[in-house]
């Protein structure tokens, strides 16, 4: 079996291959996984022609700068059919046109496959092109189920049995010592959250300041540090924690941190939360239940597949301080070292790279029977 990664994303701003690959890693991570169990390549237009191996997966960029040649990627095409796959496996679910010339230059063998980056089931002409695609894939993979609802509700989908669970890709890092941790970090409440994310109007660090403010209210002590790249809210989230005399003292915004320097907090982080009301999948809540840092996320399909419903980890409602308040004041009722181990055990069993690509060259086998 040979399985080739597909991405119709054009991306011609990247001059560099090597920089190009920093951008995907953790795509990069989960096909040096598969490697292991099969040959496998990644096929993509960037900014330069590039033809190499890397962690033994083959890499081939091509450069094309009119977009109508993006619409009609005869050469993308073509070089995948060279590669003579087995499994293609389609980033993203929005490129029906390009599907379905795929399909007809590989013919029926070859297996498609598609993965749905947080795409929205599209709506008007493109509509009908997705329901004509969807003849040429032969599964999905979805984060989650309840993200598939609107493609399936709108009938793009129309079997649902082509609909398959599985993370996007994953993550390397892993549990730090803890008190070291906190020294590095600098945290020191007795019940230490941490914010990884954008501060924007989907990410609603608005209602998690609110409810941390309800929960300080009953339960003084615990602090809150907030790490972001993108700080859109940055004067709403200011202008609130001015006007509470608990987050004054409570939250820490951090502000950015480079990459290589989060194992330390989630390591040092007894809590992790998330407001999010929309996800296709969240890398920073894998990343903390890596290092055995306790989820408490919004109840939405991506983050309740990964917690299992609640087995690892907390839930409250989207944009409902008041029940995110409720739920992190009953966090003084677990046994937070049981969990937090629980966590990083079911993370390494079901949610490392090495697990997805397992399940995911099974699933590959299964198509290739049929």
């Amino acid at each position: 079996m040979k399985i080739v990664f597909a991405s119709y994303n054009n991306q011609p701003g990247y001059h560099s291959p090597d920089e190009w690959l920093k951008k995907i890693f953790r795509l990069v991570d989960l096909m040096k996984a598969l490697i292991h169990y099969c040959p496998v390549a990644f096929v993509q237009h960037i900014g330069t022609e590039s033809k190499f191996a890397h962690g033994d997966v083959e890499f081939h960029f091509l450069c094309t700068e009119k977009k109508d040649k993006h619409r009609f990627p005869l050469r993308m095409t073509s070089r995948i059919k060279r590669l003579k796959p087995d499994i293609v496996i389609v980033s993203g679910l929005r490129y029906p046109l390009q599907v379905m010339q795929l399909r007809w230059m590989l013919g029926k063998r070859v297996r498609i496959i598609g993965r749905h980056h947080a795409d929205k089931a599209p709506q008007g002409f493109r509509r009908i092109l997705q329901k004509l695609a969807d003849r040429c894939f032969d599964t999905y993979l979805f984060t989650s189920l309840g993200n598939a609802n609107d493609w399936k509700s709108s009938g793009i989908i129309k079997n649902k049995e082509k609909i398959f669970e599985l993370p996007a890709a994953s993550t390397e890092f892993s549990r730090m010592h803890k008190a070291s941790c906190k020294l590095k970090t600098g945290m020191a409440g007795d019940r230490n959250f941490l914010w990884v994310g954008r501060l924007n109007a989907n990410k609603d660090p608005l209602t998690v300041l609110k409810g941390f403010d309800e929960y300080l209210a009953i339960k003084p002590g615990g602090k809150l540090y907030m790490i972001y790249q993108e700080d859109d809210l940055l004067p709403e989230v200011k202008e609130l924690i001015a006007n509470c005399k608990n987050l004054q003292a409570a939250v820490v915004l951090t502000g950015h941190i480079p990459y290589n320097d989060l194992p330390a907090w989630y390591s040092a982080a007894d809590f992790y939360v998330s407001g999010s009301h929309r996800e296709g999948g969240s890398y920073a809540l894998l990343e903390a239940m890596a290092c055995g840092c306790i989820p408490v996320v919004t109840a939405i399909p991506a983050a309740l597949k990964v917690i299992e419903d609640g087995k690892y980890g907390i839930s409250f409602q989207p944009g409902d301080a008041g029940d995110l308040a409720e739920k992190i004041a009953g966090l003084s009722q677990i046994d937070q070292p049981a969990l937090s181990l629980a966590i990083e055990n079911y993370f390494k069993k079901e949610l490392s790279s090495e697990a997805i690509a397992v399940k995911l060259y099974d699933r590959c086998k299964k198509l290739l029977a049929k």
